[in-house]
């Protein structure tokens, strides 16, 4: 089937340009057949929006991230933690818009999943491009000044960055018609702004403690961009 061999094809790409190790790349595979099967290439393409942004940020000034010792670990290949944090939620919106049973209710799974990918993307470019500020960041909760890469920390250019990123997402949502100008960058800009700001909290108050890692504060952050990008839709 041709939908199962542009997976695999696009499975090979992002393995041979070093975005995913390979057990990440195996499970971002079947995480786009899934979206594919259930929703259709179109979700699958926001999806991959997101991949390729979050490889060119994390790829940017690498070397310098390296030297400051904030940069990803293994040359910068997103593992399988990350793919399946970041990656679970979408998919399930992705499974429940294909058993929905009318057209508001898939709207409102749609504005879900754009808000979810936007989160994601907004997230990591908050922190890889945060990370450059030439200004220490802020803790979220203290606003106490900590060293780059710190969890919880928030700088002005991170969070531009984020919000650029989930703006991104909208645009993109509009463009493949998964809704309409408005909604798409509403719920993407607001929804992905409250989700990478949760991302910052948790990761101030649980993950800089030890309490959770930094998977569950991207799979919950996701959810919580998800929930919030819905809250905006039903809105407007």
């Amino acid at each position: 089937m041709l939908w199962l061999a542009i997976c695999l094809v696009l499975g090979v790409v992002v393995y041979k340009k070093g975005i995913l190790d390979l057990k990440g790349t195996l499970a971002a595979t079947y995480i786009g057949l899934v979206i594919v099967y259930f929703a259709g290439f179109d979700w699958l393409i926001l999806l991959l929006v997101f991949l390729f942004t979050a490889y060119i940020a994390t790829r940017f000034r690498y070397s310098f991230k390296s030297a400051i010792r904030v940069s990803e670990s293994n040359s910068g290949k997103r593992s399988i933690t990350h793919v399946l944090a970041n990656g679970l939620v979408p998919t399930a919106f992705a499974v429940i818009w294909y058993i929905k049973d009318s057209d508001l209710l898939a709207s409102t799974i749609a504005a879900s999943y754009i808000a979810a990918v936007a989160t994601v993307t907004g997230d990591t470019l908050s922190s890889e491009i945060g990370v450059l500020s030439k200004k220490k960041p802020l803790l979220i909760t203290t606003l106490e000044k900590v060293p780059p890469g710190t969890n919880g920390g928030v700088t002005i250019l991170g969070t531009f960055a984020g919000i650029l990123g989930a703006f991104i997402i909208g645009l993109t949502a509009w463009i493949l018609k998964l809704a309409s100008f408005e909604t798409a960058i509403l719920v993407a800009v607001i929804g992905g702004t409250f989700g990478f700001t949760v991302d910052s909290v948790l990761g101030a108050v649980f993950e800089r403690r030890g309490l959770i890692g930094n998977g569950s504060v991207n799979f919950l952050s996701t959810l919580a961009g998800s929930i919030a990008g819905l809250y905006v839709y039903l809105l407007i």
